[in-house]
């Protein structure tokens, strides 16, 4: 089962080498909802000035963010990630919408993105470092 609520990953730049796509899957949350997901896998990414924002408790965000200009990367195993929607610039130049209803024409072994947004639905697998760790909440207040 995969949380109700996506996170959403942003990034200047998003590397991902090893990198598999296993089509259009549905999933299933923990309310028993089933949605249509894109499955990736890949054996390294690299996420440079990583930002990941959560739906926190009481109508907050939970936000982590990595150290500007820094690096954070995925390794130690295949990683595996459902994807509601990946949205950036394929290679630095082509703007691109990932989803299930425009899912990728063909699966390559690496690609660069930049001005990333990410949607994810659930992600499994490998050892995440990022540098500078810094948490904080937005939003409401409880």
């Amino acid at each position: 089962l995969l949380p109700d609520e996506p996170w959403i990953l942003e990034s200047s730049m998003l590397t991902l080498t090893g990198l598999d796509y296993h089509g259009i899957v549905e999933v299933k949350t923990g309310s028993g909802k089933i949605k249509k997901v894109l499955k990736f896998t890949a054996t390294g990414v690299d996420i440079k000035d990583l930002h990941q924002l959560v739906v926190g408790p009481n109508g907050t965000t939970a936000h982590v963010e990595a150290a500007k200009g820094s690096t954070s990367t995925i390794r130690d195993g295949e990683v595996t990630m459902y994807t509601e929607e990946l949205k950036g610039n394929l290679f630095g130049i082509i703007p691109i919408t990932f989803s299930p209803q425009t899912p990728p024409p063909l699966n390559v072994p690496f690609a660069m993105f930049t001005d990333v947004k990410v949607t994810q639905a659930g992600q499994f697998g490998g050892t995440l470092t990022v540098p500078g760790l810094h948490n904080y909440f937005t939003g409401a207040k409880g």
